[in-house]
């Protein structure tokens, strides 16, 4: 169902297979292109190690501001068909794919079902996830901490995470 005003909501994007960035690209453009969406404010991009136990090249990573009257599910399945219409297909999870969009945080929404738990439930431990959060959003409250707090207590990331510049080539 959609909201009466305007959320604010965080994404993490990432691609590690074919052109990572045009992945990224047109994966940005079309979630601005969601009724009654807008993107607010991207990180720059940021080259990372793969996360879990399957062997697969380095994604290219960013995080998202955007700000939507849809609902949270309503939003998921936006953010899924674009993930389809970008030939992601998921053979194995945390495997490597085309492009994979989470939602971080809808507003100040706590959600538990099949399909989404919000805020993300292992966003707190990814350096992958929160270097490019923390460059839009370092106040921002997690969890009883700023976003810059929690990417402080992951140590040095310098290894895990590096930073190439602003997303090209947008709409």
């Amino acid at each position: 169902m959609p909201t009466t005003s305007p959320v604010v909501v965080y994404l993490s994007l990432g691609s590690n297979l074919g052109d990572r960035a045009a992945n990224l690209r047109r994966a940005v453009d079309a979630v601005a292109a969601l009724s009654d969406t807008s993107v607010e404010r991207l990180s720059d991009v940021y080259e990372t190690r793969p996360w879990g136990p399957v062997s697969q090249p380095d994604f290219l990573n960013l995080a998202a501001a955007i700000s939507t009257t849809l609902g949270p599910e309503q939003l998921l399945r936006g953010l899924q068909a674009i993930e389809t219409a970008l030939r992601r297909v998921r053979r194995v999870r945390w495997g490597p794919r085309t492009i994979d969009i989470d939602i971080l945080l809808y507003g100040e929404t706590h959600l538990a079902s099949p399909e989404l738990t919000l805020p993300h439930p292992r966003m707190l431990e990814r350096a992958f996830v929160l270097v490019p959060l923390a460059e839009i959003a370092p106040d921002l409250m997690v969890a009883g901490r700023s976003v810059a707090d929690h990417l402080r207590s992951l140590g040095d990331v310098s290894g895990q995470v590096r930073r190439l510049g602003p997303l090209r080539g947008q709409s």
